[in-house]
């Protein structure tokens, strides 16, 4: 009779009764409840939170002769399942503390353990001898009650047909909707979306039907990105290089962190290397930044909002000298400084928006106390906006200051 034999047919006659009051049972089918704090340290333990896992409830104590006996194949059952999906809970009925704890540490019982000092949980489950242990599907029913000695089988059951989910329910459908994207660039051309690949979390990847979708995901990007790489060859060869450079710097954006994107980087530096080509690009780049600005800047003068299309125009006028762009906005601020009262009340809400943080911050330091703080902030007030509104309302905070300061 081999050993696991015996011990499982010595199972049935070890184990250590006790006494309990009357109370209800858990059993299999049901749904039990079970939260406390883990003994061992780490924080609350709860079954709802574990749930999507298939949990091992382990009712023992270091009294238990038996229980002991089953220490070493607890431990083995343990390291086997953890990474497919298992949590092992151990609920101690020790009469003290310590002598639970120095065999968690000696055994090896790196699981949450709960001190069920007065046998209140071993009541309210329905132990009345131990070793008892529970098996728990992912959705919380109990699939299975018995002697540890006699887990294998059942566990082995429980994994085949109540498989644990082993990803968050949420992180699996975001990385889902990502990979959807992807495919869907892939197939209609919307290269931008590729990157999403990169975001999709390793904790995603631990579900089997996605991680094996995610291969052949990351073979079509792959090929992509040769077939992009082989399309700008010719404008390079051609001596397009500035074509070249825009394209393989759209390439680079859209893939992103994804390894493919290594290869369009290294030959986006390697064109970039020629200093006539990088300034041709860095021009280009400029020009079309320049060009989306003004854009912005035309539709707030279409949209009535002259005062800010003013601020806009004299920004681009700043930003990008010498660009096309840049020359439009320089005579578009020329044609409306002629209206003197556009410009100042564009002015005043520049004044007013950065007086703004100042003066709230004069009068958090008034409300604090600090009155020679806020003195000094009001004053900063006065000298950078001279002559404005906010100044004067300084100037008034100032006084008010002055008047109630006790003689």
């Amino acid at each position: 009779m081999s050993a696991n034999i015996f011990r499982g047919v010595f199972s049935v006659f070890a184990s250590c009764l006790f006494a309990v009051s009357a109370s209800a049972a858990v059993n299999v089918g049901d749904k039990p409840v079970l939260q406390f704090d883990n003994a061992i340290g780490g924080g609350q333990i709860s079954l709802e939170k574990l749930k999507g896992k298939i949990i091992v409830v382990d009712f023992w104590a270091t009294w238990c002769g038996p229980c002991m006996a089953e220490a070493d194949h607890m431990v083995k059952v343990n390291s086997t399942y953890a990474p497919k999906g298992l949590q092992f809970i151990g609920i101690s009925l020790d009469r003290e503390l310590q002598p639970m704890l120095d065999v968690v540490k000696q055994k090896g019982f790196v699981w949450p353990q709960k001190f069920d000092q007065g046998s209140q949980t071993s009541s309210a489950w329905g132990v009345t001898g131990i070793p008892t242990t529970f098996i728990i599907g992912p959705e919380g029913t109990v699939l299975w009650r018995g002697h540890p000695a006699q887990i294998d089988g059942a566990l082995a059951d429980a994994f085949k047909n109540h498989p644990p989910q082993l990803v968050d329910p949420k992180v699996l459908a975001d990385a889902t909707a990502a990979a959807d994207k992807v495919e869907a660039a892939l197939k209609d051309g919307q290269a931008a979306s590729l990157k999403l690949l990169a975001s999709i979390p390793a904790a995603a990847k631990v579900d089997k039907d996605l991680a094996a979708r995610l291969v052949l995901i990351e073979k079509q990007v792959d090929e992509y990105a040769v077939k992009a790489l082989a399309d700008i060859d010719p404008l390079i060869q051609d001596k397009k290089y500035v074509e070249a450079a825009g394209k393989l710097t759209e390439l680079t954006r859209n893939l992103g962190a994804l390894p493919a994107a290594a290869a369009a980087k290294k030959k986006l530096a390697d064109l970039m290397a020629d200093p006539q080509v990088k300034a041709q690009f860095e021009q280009l780049t400029r020009n079309k930044a320049a060009e989306e600005e003004l854009v912005i800047a035309k539709r707030l003068q279409t949209d009535g909002k002259d005062d800010q299309a003013y601020l806009k125009y004299k920004a681009i006028v700043t930003n990008f000298s010498g660009t096309p762009a840049g020359d439009q906005a320089k005579e578009a601020v020329a044609t409306i400084e002629k209206n003197p009262a556009l410009v100042k009340k564009a002015n005043d809400g520049v004044v007013a928006a950065k007086a703004k943080g100042m003066m709230g911050m004069a009068e958090n330091y008034a409300k604090a106390g600090r009155m020679e703080m806020a003195k000094k902030k009001y004053q900063e007030v006065i000298t950078t906006f001279p002559g404005s509104e906010p100044a004067k309302a300084a100037k008034a905070a100032i006084d008010e200051i002055d008047r109630n300061a006790p003689k």
